[in-house]
């Protein structure tokens, strides 16, 4: 008798730790646990970033001047886990990476003179491309 009581006083409280557990998730299931607000609904999707590049040359100086959205520039993640809208960009001469930026104006310097095929790239932290770049081909006056 007293092992039957026992038994019954444990499904009681396993029985008031679930209806607990299912009212606490009813009142607090919809909040997100890091800022207390209403979670976002998950079918939002990311803006992708846009790039935009315009260039001049002054002498053999290529002179860089990026315009994005939807992106940060981050330095500190480089070369950590990639975030949504966040990375770098890769600066590509005649197919070859020259350089790496980390804001809006870049100058990419003493370029040899002649024909050159240029890549501006979004790039993840993780170096990645974000499938988003501007091509162009510069001449340099000797």
């Amino acid at each position: 008798m007293k092992k039957e009581k026992s038994m019954r006083l444990v499904y009681r409280l396993l029985l008031l730790i679930g209806v607990v557990a299912v009212i606490e998730f009813a009142l607090y299931g919809t909040r997100d646990a890091e800022t207390g607000g209403v979670k976002q609904a998950a079918e939002q999707p990311e803006k992708a970033p846009t790039l935009e590049v315009t260039h001049s040359l002054q002498k053999n100086d290529l002179h860089l001047k990026m315009k994005v959205t939807g992106f940060t520039y981050s330095i500190e993640n480089m070369g950590k886990e990639n975030r949504p809208g966040e990375g770098h960009i890769h600066i590509y001469l005649d197919g070859k990476k020259v350089a790496k930026a980390f804001e809006d104006n870049y100058i990419v310097k003493n370029i040899p003179s002649g024909s050159h095929d240029v890549v501006v790239e979004l790039a993840h932290n993780n170096h990645e491309s974000y499938g988003i770049k501007q091509e162009f081909r510069v001449e340099v006056k000797p």
